[in-house]
């Protein structure tokens, strides 16, 4: 069942400058209190608007899911960047996404990274890879699984946070399969 039915009452659109205070505010969340997200102190709107700027200005996906009674409302952002700025990597995208505490596991994320993996697709990427903070961050671990996701490695101990030493779990997507060898293209 898509994340869409079970969740009828959210929409995703296009994350909009006037929508960043809130996004700030969910990101600021979890760096304070979560794992998942290896900086230590929130950055500022100032910051999060030049973040967001420079994906929007390359024409990457930056997606939030809102209730259509409240589009001002943000429960959930997502978004994607090219992996590394070389010419090689150009169809290859890092996605990280985010709920507002008061919305977890209500589908909002799921909704809204479904967003930005479709946009991707649509845009002729190729892979789509999540770093996720924390190997026992399993609900962001789950959620990249239901969405496709394939676990292609454990950076180990490559972080600390909170007293502890943090693993990165790598997952991995490929979002447009290449043509079989002799498959009729379509003109």
């Amino acid at each position: 069942m898509c994340v869409a039915a079970r969740h009828p009452a959210l929409i995703t659109r296009p994350c909009f400058q006037q929508d960043l205070q809130l996004v700030q505010l969910i990101y600021a969340h979890h760096v304070l209190s979560g794992t998942g997200t290896f900086e230590l102190e929130p950055p500022s709107l100032e910051e999060m608007t030049a973040r967001w700027s420079r994906i929007v200005e390359r024409g990457w996906p930056f997606m939030v899911a809102s209730p259509p009674s409240d589009m001002s409302r943000v429960m959930a952002f997502a978004y994607a960047a090219q992996y590394r700025d070389r010419a090689a990597y150009e169809k290859t995208f890092e996605v990280s996404v985010y709920a507002a505490p008061t919305t977890l596991r209500q589908g909002a994320g799921s909704l809204a990274l479904v967003e930005v993996l479709t946009s991707l697709r649509s845009d002729g990427a190729r892979e789509a890879l999540a770093f996720i903070g924390d190997s026992y961050n399993a609900a962001s671990i789950g959620l990249h699984r239901k969405l496709g996701f394939a676990h292609v490695g454990t950076l180990k101990n490559v972080g600390e946070k909170f007293g502890r030493s943090l693993d990165v779990i790598v997952m991995q997507r490929t979002l447009n399969l290449p043509k079989a060898v002799g498959e009729a293209t379509q003109s």
